[in-house]
């Protein structure tokens, strides 16, 4: 099969990665701007560390398991990718993701597509569904936490996404996004042959539809549940141990760390850098409104501050050294 020109596709500067930089600092300034500095470095000088360390290996597993869920994908494209190139890639993808939002979907597929017979298109579609899947699983942790925090959260929430004024709710609101992104696909199965488009873009459609529809592919259908499972049980375990490393949060429990990994995914999801800004405020809003919480809000942004900093330091020296060790491996001597 004719490769496709991967130099072409190389992600090239935008203006897009000035103003989300911006906006993310405009969210930093907002959350700081009223707090008191001393003691929110009293509080992160009391961090126990050790309990970061595990968080992290948390954290490093559920990117390992994305990793291999992310093989199983890309297997019904006709090639298995190995474990560790593929980890690299994700790795890789995080890196890029600091620099521009949504940059990392495009690098990973670029590094795997270099270094394997896969396509960049069907590599592209393959994550279009993966993200779907994770959309899948937020919508519904989100709804046990509205449902257990209801009287904290529903009200404010949904006067947040005008759900109320619009009559949609979560799941009513993935299936129609569900139905936006499937529907052009179908109706290309059906119709596309009869549609006079450039044979480029016509492969390049058909490469992208073979890689969202694999998942009816899969070789295991149960280990990619369990793969998706231990992702987010790994970043449920990284929020989690946070709790034991922060002076003030040891009183937390399993309910609050389930809600405040739904509201920090929300925060991560923004079109900011690395959720810059945003996942802290979404964190001390959360930490704000649970009863109980003997936490200020100087004490909260700082908890928020060494969680996000922690995750962001794991992606850069493990995304690093995936990068460097992904350009070590030959490139696919693709046929032209």
């Amino acid at each position: 099969m004719a490769s496709t020109d991967l130099e072409e596709k190389k992600p090239r500067f935008s203006w897009g990665a000035v103003l989300s930089l911006l906006v993310g600092a405009l969210l930093l300034f907002l959350v700081f701007r009223k707090i008191d500095f001393k003691e929110f470095s009293g509080a992160l000088a009391q961090t126990r560390w050790g309990w970061i360390g595990a968080a992290l290996l948390c954290g490093l597993l559920s990117h390992w398991f994305r990793g291999l869920r992310w093989v199983m994908l890309a297997e019904p494209l006709g090639h298995r990718p190995a474990a560790l190139p593929t980890f690299y890639a994700v790795m890789s993808g995080y890196l890029a993701n600091l620099a521009l939002p949504r940059l990392g979907e495009i690098t990973r597929c670029l590094l795997l597509a270099r270094k394997t017979p896969l396509g960049f298109n069907a590599l592209v579609g393959t994550v279009v569904m993966e993200r779907l899947m994770d959309l899948l699983v937020l919508v519904l942790l989100s709804m046990v936490v509205l449902v257990a925090y209801s009287e904290l959260l529903w009200d404010p929430v949904m006067a947040f996404l005008g759900a109320r004024a619009l009559g949609v709710g979560w799941l009513q609101g993935f299936m129609i996004l569900a139905f936006m992104v499937l529907l052009p696909i179908m109706l290309w199965k059906i119709w596309g042959r009869w549609i006079p488009v450039p044979d480029k873009l016509r492969t390049m459609l058909r490469d992208f539809g073979q890689g969202m529809t694999g998942l009816g592919s899969l070789p295991n259908p149960g280990l990619f549940v369990v793969y998706t499972l231990l992702i987010w049980l790994g970043y449920f375990m990284m929020t989690y141990l946070c709790f034991f490393a922060f002076p003030g949060a040891e009183g937390l429990g399993l309910g609050e760390a389930l809600l405040l990994l739904v509201a920090g995914a929300f925060g991560f999801v923004m079109p900011v850098q690395g959720g810059m800004g945003a996942y802290h405020a979404a964190i001390v809003w959360t930490l704000g409104r649970i009863p109980g919480v003997a936490m200020s809000a100087s004490s909260a942004l700082a908890f928020a501050t060494l969680s996000h900093l922690a995750q962001t330091v794991l992606v850069v020296l493990v995304g690093g050294l995936c990068y460097f060790l992904m350009s070590l491996l030959p490139d696919h001597p693709k046929a032209n």
